[in-house]
């Protein structure tokens, strides 16, 4: 039992690791964007459309792949799909880095691609290979960790890109930081593979006697079809996910600029050091907050989907309504926010899946009962030998029983909710420029009230039909 649970935490943390290490890449571009310009000598212009471009290469292809996650997994299996997107990771930042030091735009705009073709995907394999191992247990808590873990990656590039730049200079801080990030994943990597799936108790063995009219399950469909097996509240959180993460992700990309402006004279380092703060508690309210939704009933999941949207409307309101001289308070509220949701919202994307693997299988294992007409006609076994009897039915349940493998099934569900969360971060902020262009900062905290709210009644609604 102890070997057990210690392999549980060892997972958790080859996870947290492989996370740790794509979040310390995904915001590599942002602290050397500065550095970067006067390396390539590049106009203040030239460097921002370089520095977004290589944001939108890594997101752009994230709004469609985690959908197709699951489809993949039930294909090519989840640890051959891990092994090739981390590859992937690691090519892309390898020729990024390579191409910073040889100066080389292209080769840069490639290694961000490589890196995109991975990113999202590696979270979406990661949170479900964590709901597998933590399913019966503190399954909260560890997506939480594991949150928090991946949120230190952005952290500690921020921390330790700037501090190594100005005595070291471009070149060498970006192979540094190269290796580093990846050494962390590849290391999670080869400890994930080295461990065995957990041991799951075996279903009482079906002894089915085979006749010419016995009727099995069809063979897995696609996972377009599949989709019909997901619940209300499943798409209630799609809903939540759409206006909750418009309304954190999104504010992040204009609040330096935002503080800047009202409150720090157009101090750009005073108001990054005052973003920090939501970055910073976002990350460490997050174990907390996970060990806190392990010990309440499954009723806390929309309670404090409602309370974190909740956060939000007060936060922006503050912004929008009050004449404070400090935007500390509201930034505290937006962290305490963001963590909140992050836990909450996958806590409940998790479950409601591990409920529909749960219905499904019990769903096969009726229609395996009920299905064979064994009682009316003579048996005619295939083998005489009951063992061999047995292994040829497990294997051809094996096949046929899941519309999806439940891996799959619950990949699937996890890559919706991560496509629909970079929609967000890709679209979004498109709006958010015109908003801006139009009616300055306060337009887009309108619009930002605005989402908070909706995503509250949002959450409001889903609390009606929350069973799990």
């Amino acid at each position: 039992m102890a070997d057990r649970t210690m392999a549980h935490w060892r997972v958790l943390a080859a996870v947290g690791m492989i996370n740790w290490g794509v979040y310390f890449i995904y915001d590599m571009p942002a602290p050397l964007s500065t550095p970067l310009s006067k390396h390539l000598s590049y106009s203040d212009h030239q460097t921002a459309y370089l520095v977004s471009l290589l944001y939108s290469v890594y997101s752009v292809p994230n709004t469609v792949l985690p959908f197709l996650a699951g489809t993949a997994v039930q294909r090519f299996g989840e640890r051959a799909l891990l092994i090739g997107i981390v590859s992937s990771v690691t090519l892309g930042q390898l020729l990024f880095a390579l191409a910073v030091q040889t100066k080389i735009e292209l080769g840069m705009i490639i290694g961000r691609a490589f890196i995109g073709l991975g990113g999202e995907v590696v979270a979406v394999l990661g949170c479900e290979i964590i709901t597998r191992w933590f399913q019966h247990n503190r399954l909260s808590l560890a997506l939480a960790i594991n949150l928090c873990l991946a949120r230190l990656g952005s952290v500690s590039n921020s921390i330790i890109i700037p501090t190594l730049i100005e005595p070291y200079g471009i070149v060498t801080v970006t192979w540094f930081a190269t290796l580093l990030s990846l050494g962390l994943p590849i290391i999670g990597l080869i400890s994930l593979l080295a461990t065995p799936d957990p041991a799951t108790e075996a279903d009482e063995t079906l002894l089915i006697p085979v006749t010419p009219d016995t009727t099995l399950p069809t063979k897995p469909i696609s996972a377009t079809s599949s989709l019909r097996y997901f619940p209300p509240v499943f798409w209630h959180l799609a809903i939540i996910c759409l206006l909750s993460y418009s309304c954190i992700n999104t504010f992040t990309n204009s609040a330096q600029r935002l503080l800047a402006t009202r409150f720090y004279d157009d101090d750009q380092a005073a108001a990054g050091e005052a973003v920090s703060i939501l970055f910073i508690l976002s990350g460490f309210l997050v174990p907390p907050f996970g060990f806190l939704l392990d010990a309440l009933d499954s009723s806390g999941y929309p309670r404090a989907l409602i309370t974190s949207n909740a956060l939000l409307c007060f936060a922006h309101g503050i912004f929008l309504t009050c004449e404070v001289s400090s935007p500390i308070v509201p930034l505290c509220l937006l962290g305490a926010a963001d963590a909140l949701l992050g836990v909450a919202f996958w806590g409940s994307v998790t479950r409601c899946l591990l409920s529909v693997a749960s219905e499904i299988h019990g769903e096969t294992q009726t229609h395996l009962t009920t299905s064979s007409s064994y009682k009316d006609e003579p048996v005619q076994l295939l083998s005489e030998d009951p063992v061999i009897l047995s292994i040829s039915i497990e294997e051809e349940l094996t096949a046929t029983t899941h519309p999806m493998h439940e891996e799959a099934l619950r990949t699937l569900g996890i890559g919706i909710m991560a496509s629909l969360m970079n929609i967000c971060t890709t679209i979004v902020p498109v709006f958010l420029a015109f908003v801006e262009n139009a009616e300055g900062f306060m337009g887009l905290e309108v619009v930002f009230l605005i989402l908070a709210l909706l995503g509250c009644l949002a959450c409001v609604r889903m609390a009606w039909t929350w069973e799990l």
